[in-house]
């Protein structure tokens, strides 16, 4: 992680807005933070740590508390930080909960705490939103630890920055397990310990699932098991043996209870047909009485006719007797209504007289009606000449003024259009301008873009040339190491001959026989892998370097390239102003072609618009004319109306003049006389048509009463002659025959009920004749006793099935429960041959003999590196008198167990002792070098943590001069690995040897900071 760009906002000391752009520092990778106490040193390091994680860089304050007790309420507090993870560019911005002042009205208002993430690009424009929730953990994502670990390797606060020297190996192992993902490690024994448990497992639960099926079938082992299998086969064979003689006994005597049950249904049969027989006989008086019955009903079924027309007859007497007593009823009241219309008739007759003047007034009036029609008729006609007389008038007024108007807009507009052409010509002009200063500006643009792109191109180069030189430098260096370790590996080549030379024997190389100076073997021999790997490592590099000098020849040609295009435009188009300003030129000219060509248009519309209006004065004078003709016109057809009016009032009294009341009257007369001669015609029709319905309701009276009396007669008649032909049918009165005339429908249904009892009878009988030939002499067999026997007989056959079965499934479940088991032994064979390699390597990646299980073993390894890369710094800031080592002291089993303690070896003394033993001074020094060299080995190992920056909060008064200046010179060299170093400190001496220096001012109305550099 590289900062490039810190802003604050009434954060800390700093009362406004803050800037410090760490992209000023360019190649000076070691920069002093100095300033008087409370200035706002720490502060730039806390405004870092809390927008990236949200904490400060002690973690003694939150968010919240850092807001500047200068600022005034309206000065929000938040922080911008943006930072560089290789090529990747990010800006985290970050507000904490405050109290700030409302924007309208007065008093304050409480702001939420917020944060938002970014991916920037070169210039810091933001491309893409990463988070706006949790941002902590994406930044931790981003970077690879937390805040806690970034502040023990990144960021090292005042008073912490002995945290990672004196660490317990638990933090130690924490901060390490982040930084080079040691966690696989562990990871790769958890899952070898669940295969090992999982193996271990399975074979348990076979063996207790074994066990289990042994005891559940009563055996003590397999052995046991196969006996008891074959005497479960034994007992199954007899048992099935005495199942087969019972069934086959049990069928023989089945046989004999189904002829049984026969000769039982047949006596059952026999029993039932008796009893219905009786149930027959008992029925044989009723059936005859209802033959009987059947008999008188089919007589009186021949009377039926007769007896219905006497019915018909006494009901048509009935119906005639009714109807003339209605008749008398409406003669009477046709000879009451007949008087009343004759008094209506009298009434209405003695008022002819008033009706006769009534129609002589409608004759006049009829007559005047004519002539006061033609009165009204000239009348409107005199108004509606009148009214477009003054309409004409009217017209011709509107028509003279609009002519008036018409000749003023085209004087205006000839005036107006009389500057036209030198309107137009100026603004060809303007156009013209316009588009050349348009090419200017494209011209001018490109040549700017491209002098953009050449500087880029120029930092690229920059960037190249540095990476050719450190490849040139790791191909070098390969090359030394490979020819280091080739001179190493013939060297024990030539050991290993050496060791099998003997005395007398000739030499394989030289031949001598004589060997007074073997090469020795050396401790660490160099394997042929080893060589070819440091061969591969050779040219790889090469490759390496050859690809950078291309890539820098390209960029060079391509920089040459762009320069030359600059340089022809620039000769082309020499340099009168920026784009900028060839931009406000433009964009003034063009503002002046607008105004110009909208005039001109305007006046062109002006023209045309003239034209218009001169064509349309022309038709305008014609029409104005023609308005002058009419008008006249009108006015003497309006005189010669009034004229006629004036005449016509001679004939028409003044009373009917208006035709409309003259009209109203004649409508009043005519309905009265009408109305009379239609009460007239009604009365008239009405004595007429009640005369013809008083003597048609006495004749009808008349008629219905004779009707009465014949059939009267008819019926006395007809019931004489009935009677005697009822007593002949043997019936004993005329009553009992129309009684008995609603039973006649039920005579079939009775019929065919006596026939069911006889065939029900016959039936019966010959029945019982079968029944008892197939009895003869067979007693009734006893059923109870046959079924009580073939049911123990079947009793038997089920208790021997069951036993059978029984038998058979315990034969089938012992010899499963064998087949499972010698499964699961055969799985327990398998597992044994898993556990023999599962196991060996869980015990050795689990360090369950020496104490330390691989991913210790790892990080240990890892330590020693750091260690080393430590030493390198310590040895000259200490004056090669203290080194840094693992505590080899393993008496303390923690210790061993997790072997990440660190000693310091004390050259002088020639004894280890803690790191808590050190004075301050030196208790800096070894921090300030286990940190450096934390960083190189994290850098060289993991692409996706880059310490490329560290920061050191204090420690350099604790150092004499002497000591100080190895420890400068020590930071000084971190410039070739491109690391950013920044110093927090009041020492004098350090001021004036670092000359890049962000000096921090304290003010009564709040700090400000800005860059030193030389």
């Amino acid at each position: 992680m590289k900062p490039l760009y810190l802003e604050m906002n009434a954060f800390g000391p700093y009362a406004r807005r803050q800037v410090i752009d760490f992209r000023r520092l360019e190649d000076h990778k070691l920069f002093l933070i100095y300033g008087p106490t409370g200035a706002g040193k720490t502060t730039v390091l806390d405004a870092m740590c809390y927008a990236l994680y949200g904490e400060t860089s002690g973690n003694r304050r939150s968010g919240a508390h850092m807001r500047s007790e200068y600022a005034s309420p309206e000065e929000e507090t938040y922080v911008v930080f943006a930072f560089a993870i290789g090529p990747a560019r990010y800006c985290v911005e970050r507000r904490p909960e405050q109290q700030i002042a409302k924007k309208r009205g007065t008093g304050l208002k409480k702001s939420a705490a917020s944060a938002a993430l970014y991916a920037v690009d070169e210039k810091g424009e933001k491309t893409a939103v990463i988070a706006t929730k949790k941002v902590g953990e994406e930044v931790e994502r981003l970077l690879g630890f937390k805040a806690e670990q970034f502040r023990q390797v990144v960021l090292l606060p005042q008073g912490d920055f002995r945290r990672l020297l004196l660490a317990s190996s638990a933090d130690r192992q924490q901060i390490m397990q982040t930084l080079f993902h040691t966690q696989r490690y562990a990871r790769l024994q958890e899952l070898a310990k669940e295969k090992y448990d999982d193996i271990l497992s399975q074979y348990d639960l076979r063996k207790e699932r074994i066990a289990q099926l042994l005891q559940s079938l009563g055996a003590g082992d397999a052995a046991a098991l196969t006996a008891m299998e074959q005497a479960a086969d034994e007992e199954q064979r007899l048992r099935q043996g005495e199942l087969d003689a019972a069934i086959a006994d049990r069928d023989v005597y089945q046989k004999t209870v189904q002829d049984a049950q026969v000769v039982y249904s047949h006596w059952q049969n026999l029993k039932e047909s008796r009893r219905l027989r009786d149930q027959l006989r008992q029925q044989e008086t009723a059936m005859a009485e209802k033959q009987a019955y059947i008999d008188v009903l089919r007589r009186a079924q021949l009377l039926a006719e007769p007896c219905r027309q006497l019915d018909e007859i006494q009901a048509q007497g009935v119906a005639a007797g009714q109807k003339a007593g209605e008749a008398a009823v409406q003669a009477e009241r046709a000879l009451q209504r007949l008087q009343a219309v004759r008094k209506e008739a009298e009434v209405l007759q003695a008022q002819g007289t008033a009706h006769d003047a009534d129609a002589r007034q409608l004759v006049l009036l009829q007559n005047m009606a004519k002539k006061a029609e033609q009165y009204g008729e000239l009348c409107r006609r005199a108004r509606k000449l009148a009214d477009q007389s003054r309409h004409a008038d009217e017209i011709l007024a509107a028509l003279q003024q609009e002519r008036e108007a018409l000749q003023a807009r085209i004087d205006a507009g000839r005036a107006e259009v009389a500057n036209q052409p030198e309107l137009a010509a100026a603004w060809e002009q303007a156009k013209g301008q316009a588009a050349a200063w348009e090419e200017r500006l494209s011209r001018e643009a490109s040549i700017e873009s491209l002098s953009e792109e050449i500087a880029q191109r120029d930092t690229a180069c920059r960037a190249v040339e540095d990476t050719c030189s450190r490849a040139a430098a790791g191909a070098a260096q390969a090359q030394l190491d490979y020819e280091g370790v080739q001179a190493l590996f013939l060297q024990g080549q030539a050991a290993l001959l050496a060791k099998e030379l003997k005395a007398g024997e000739p030499c394989p190389v030289c031949g001598a026989t004589e060997h007074p100076m073997p090469a020795p073997l050396a401790a660490h021999m160099p394997r042929k892998e080893d060589v070819e790997a440091r061969k591969r490592q050779v040219q790889q590099r090469d490759e390496e370097r050859r690809q950078a000098e291309l890539t820098l020849q390209r960029v060079q040609a391509e920089c040459q390239s762009l320069k030359r295009q600059r340089d022809d435009l620039r000769a082309q188009y020499p340099f009168e102003c920026t784009s900028a300003q060839w931009r406000v030129r433009l964009d003034a000219q063009k503002q002046k072609v607008s105004l110009l060509g909208e005039q001109a248009a305007r006046a062109e519309r002006t023209r045309a618009a003239v034209t218009q209006w001169e064509m349309k004065q022309k038709e305008g004078i014609q029409k104005e004319e023609q308005a002058r003709q009419q008008a006249e016109a009108a006015r003497l057809a309006a005189a010669q109306s009034q004229l006629a009016k004036k005449q016509a009032e001679a004939d028409v009294p003044a009373e009917y003049r208006d035709a409309a009341v003259l009209r109203r009257h004649m409508a009043d007369l005519s309905q009265r006389v009408k109305a009379y001669e239609e009460q007239a015609e009604r009365s008239r029709k009405a004595v007429v048509d009640a005369e013809k319905e008083a003597a048609r309701w006495t004749e009808q009276e008349r008629l219905l009463q004779e009707q009465v009396t014949a059939l009267r007669k008819q019926y006395k008649e007809y019931a004489a002659d009935l009677k005697d032909r009822v007593r002949q049918a043997g019936i004993e009165s005329l009553q009992q025959c129309r009684e008995l005339q609603p039973f006649v429908g039920s005579i079939d249904r009775e019929q065919q009920a006596v026939d069911e009892y006889n065939r029900d009878v016959q039936q019966i009988q010959g029945r019982i004749a079968q029944e008892e030939k197939a009895v003869a002499t067979q007693p009734e067999p006893d059923m109870a006793v046959y079924k009580a026997q073939l049911d123990e007989k079947n009793k038997l056959c089920q208790r021997l099935s069951e036993s059978c079965a029984a038998a058979a499934i315990r034969r089938q479940e012992l010899c499963r429960g064998r087949e499972q088991i010698a499964a699961w032994q055969g799985e327990q064979a398998e597992l044994s041959a898993r556990y023999e390699a599962v196991g060996s390597i869980y015990e050795l990646i689990s360090g369950q003999h020496t104490g330390v299980n691989f991913e210790r073993y790892v990080l240990g390894a890892l330590l020693d590196e750091v260690l080393a890369a430590a030493n390198a710094r310590l040895d000259l800031m200490s004056r090669r008198r203290y080194e840094l080592q693992r505590s080899r002291s393993w008496d303390d089993k923690r210790v061993r167990r997790i072997g990440l303690d660190i000693e310091v070896f004390d050259n002088y003394t020639g004894y280890a002792r803690p790191a808590n033993t050190l004075s301050g001074g030196e208790t800096f020094l070894a921090s300030l070098a286990l940190a450096l060299g934390l960083a190189d080995v994290v850098q060289a190992y993991s692409g996706g943590i880059h310490l490329d920056t560290i920061f050191i909060d204090e420690g350099f008064g604790t150092l004499d001069g002497e000591t100080l200046d190895f420890a400068l010179k020590a930071l000084m060299e971190l410039k070739q690995g491109g690391r950013l170093v920044g110093i927090i400190s009041h020492v004098p001496e350090l001021k004036e040897r670092i000359d890049a220096r962000l000096a921090v001012h304290k003010t009564d109305r709040g700090s400000t900071a800005d860059f030193e550099l030389p």
